[in-house]
């Protein structure tokens, strides 16, 4: 064989071992042993096409012929094996990863070619790729990560990891330089000679939090819940965190952000809960959830106490969203609660009071009215996830009776719903609904809805439910520092001892509860059409039922 025919084959080789790299599906375990099989197989069908061609090449046609093809076949393959061509590819294919993956370039030089070789081979070449100038260059494949990290060369990335220590450290720093900072501040008003010093220290603590990340930039970049949980104390921490950023008046945007955090976080764990109840993340769902209903309860009183008017109007789309999303929440920790059965017992009883005194805060209950079908349904779900003692002892400590009841007797109109509905009409244009009477009517029909869910679900007599709606009741705070009172404090409240009425006051209740129900069913009889069938079967259930109670 001569030795452009040696040549020749090496290139051959070359290409057809890239070939046979980009269409192989082995994995790395066959190794080296997989490169000499494929060597052999190459080498054999070259030696095999040679071989045919010296054999009609032969003039000898005799019986010995096969004796001299088989000598013939002997001497070239030794030849083959002493080329430099030979040993090169060898050498190249040995020194090949065990992936297969082979340097994306064909060698195609040899040191012994000649300068025809070269020309031979730049027209094979350019004959080659304007056959192939349609067909869709080969996918390199990678049988392994590391492979795959080793073939990006360096712009392959793992995301960061987040850890729930770092969150808190970097939070403790933001502390320790606000409170160096009022330290120094302090420290200029009652001895101004030392201005310079305390400025130095106040630029120092502002340095060191512009270079480190706040904790607000790595909740924002955490991607594992389970780094951020490792444990109870340390999500507890996370979860304070997470509040007092939604809570923080001084700060807007960071507040919207704060928000947006809480619903990705959410996601994720419902992600991993798969929307059942064995979730590895139940109690952050929850402690989530329970941080939205604190919010709300927040945003309640910032609007009642008229502090700032703009402030309000700016995060109006803000409240908005708090109560969808908790809406959205309520309905996935329901479904969760029925399928697992068992556990969160106490915690349901948190949700619901928190739920309870969400809905006796005037504008939060507008708000909910406009969101939801004004029936209430999703307070009735969670009304049944506890018994009707339990309930009835929510509904005192909350006082939220009394409330749907005063709500029920004014026809939804109180200052919060004209407050709200100018604040929107300021924003949007006089064009914009719903209106004033929209608004109104969404907030008598949702109080009217949790009266009969009230009395349905009680199954209590008369006087015990004289407790609930007694004129004298109080709700109990449910905001504390770091969100809402713990199941506890909740737990404490409920134990309080109803307060007993007399049977001229349980009769005043009697007429007060079946009113507003008389009044539409009057309506519905005065002006056929305005009031539904739903509406007048509630109606009418609900007053067959006051009517029993003894």
């Amino acid at each position: 064989m001569s030795t452009d025919n040696s040549n020749n084959l090496s290139e051959f080789l070359s290409f057809e071992t890239k070939q046979h790299q980009s269409s192989s599906s082995d994995d790395t375990t066959i190794g080296h042993h997989a490169l000499d099989q494929l060597l052999e197989s190459k080498l054999g069908n070259e030696i095999t096409r040679c071989a045919q061609q010296l054999a009609i090449n032969n003039k000898h046609n005799n019986d010995n012929s096969g004796n001299i093809r088989s000598i013939v076949l002997e001497e070239e393959v030794t030849k083959l094996m002493g080329t430099p061509a030979f040993q090169q590819i060898n050498a190249q294919i040995r020194e090949c990863p065990l992936s297969l993956i082979l340097p994306s370039k064909q060698t195609t030089s040899v040191n012994n070619s000649s300068e025809d070789d070269r020309s031979n081979k730049k027209s094979r070449d350019e004959s080659t790729a304007a056959a192939n100038n349609n067909k869709p260059a080969a996918a390199t494949t990678s049988f392994s990560l590391f492979d795959l990290m080793d073939s990006q060369k360096g712009s392959f990335m793992l995301p960061p990891r987040i850890m729930a220590q770092q969150v808190i450290d970097a939070d403790q720093r933001h502390v320790n330089n606000i409170m160096t900072t009022n330290y120094n501040n302090d420290e200029v008003q009652n001895n101004p000679s030392s201005s310079d010093n305390t400025a130095d220290s106040t630029q120092q603590a502002t340095n060191n939090s512009n270079n480190s990340k706040s904790a607000l930039e790595l909740l924002e970049q955490a991607e594992d819940m389970e780094d951020l949980s490792p444990n109870i104390d340390s999500w507890e921490q996370i979860r304070s965190i997470l509040y007092r950023g939604l809570t923080n008046k001084t700060n807007m945007e960071e507040r919207r952000r704060y928000f947006k955090v809480h619903k990705l976080m959410f996601d994720k764990c419902q992600k991993t809960n798969g929307g059942g109840g064995g979730g590895m993340f139940r109690s952050q769902t929850w402690g989530l959830t329970f941080n939205i209903v604190g919010f709300i309860l927040s945003l309640s009183n910032e609007f009642d106490k008229k502090e700032d008017e703009q402030i309000i109007t700016t995060d109006l789309d803000l409240y908005w969203d708090s109560c969808h999303h908790l809406v959205l929440s309520l309905s996935h920790l329901a479904m969760e609660y029925v399928t697992s059965s068992v556990g969160h017992e106490k915690e349901m009883e948190r949700m619901i009071l928190g739920l309870c005194s969400i809905l006796c805060t005037d504008v939060s209950s507008c708000v909910l009215a406009m969101m939801e079908e004004p029936m209430s349904g999703w307070f009735e779900v969670w009304a049944r996830f506890v018994g009707p003692s339990t309930l009835m002892a929510i509904l005192r400590v909350s006082g939220l009776g009394e409330v749907v009841l005063r709500r029920c007797e004014s026809r939804g109109r109180n200052e919060a719903s004209q407050r709200l509905h100018e604040m929107i009409r300021q924003r949007d244009g006089s064009s914009v609904t719903p209106t004033l009477q929209d608004l109104e009517e969404s907030n008598f029909l949702q109080s009217l809805s949790i009266l009969r869910v009230i009395t349905s679900r009680c199954d209590a007599t008369l006087g015990s439910m004289g407790s609930i709606f007694c004129c004298n009741t109080t709700s109990s705070s449910f905001l504390s520092a770091d969100g809402i009172v713990s199941s506890d404090e909740v737990q404490a409240m409920l134990g309080t001892k109803e307060q007993c009425l007399s049977i001229a006051e349980h009769e005043e209740i009697r007429s007060r509860l079946l009113k507003p129900f008389r009044d539409v069913l009057l309506l519905r009889e005065s002006t056929p059409g305005l009031v539904d069938a739903d509406l007048e079967e509630l109606c009418t259930q609900t007053v067959s039922l006051i009517e029993q109670l003894r």
